[in-house]
Parts: C-alpha cells; structure tokens; sequence
C-alpha cells in the first residue's frame, strides 16, 4: 500500500470504527530515508514524507514528533497500550520517538 491511498483507507477506517481521528490520533512519522540512492535520482523517501505530510495537511493533522530522512534504514516498534514509538537502526542502537 503506498501512502496516498493507505492512509487515507486507514483514516476512514479509524473513523468507522469510531475513533475521533481529529482529537484521538498521535501521529509520529519515521523514515523516508535515502537508501540505495546515493545520487539522489529517485527521491522515494523525500516523495512519500511529502506525501504524508500532504495528506495530513488536508485532514488537519500533524505529526507529534518525527525522525525522517537521513540516510540510514530505521525499524519501528509499537506499544499500542502506551504510545510508545521505539525505532532501532543497525551501528544506531535504539531510541523513542
């Protein structure tokens, strides 16, 4: 799923479930790295946060804090009882977003 349908299929579907996607959402963005494109010709990672943040942008919604960009791969791990964003990177370690 790519991010100009998926999060607006996963909005809608928050919504139906009967969240309160203005007021009960935090939203925390990683990622968008550039990886395996030293030249910068294809811009994945910068295309798919403008992507996001455009999305957002037109639902009134804003990320409560990011770690984007950069060139170095991220994985994500969520406790969804508590919020909590812990995102790991191999030679990084770990650390909350």
């Amino acid at each position: 799923m790519f991010a100009d349908t998926g999060i607006p299929l996963f909005l809608k579907a928050l919504a139906r479930e009967g969240a309160d996607v203005r007021a009960g959402l935090q939203i925390k963005l990683a990622g968008g790295a550039t990886i395996m494109d030293s030249n910068q010709i294809f811009n994945i990672g910068k295309r798919n946060l403008l992507a996001v943040k455009k999305i957002l942008w037109a639902n009134r919604l804003g990320a409560i804090s990011e770690d984007i960009g950069g060139q170095f791969s991220r994985s994500v791990s969520i406790d969804a009882a508590t919020g909590r964003v812990i995102l790991s990177s191999p030679g990084r370690g770990e650390w909350e977003l």
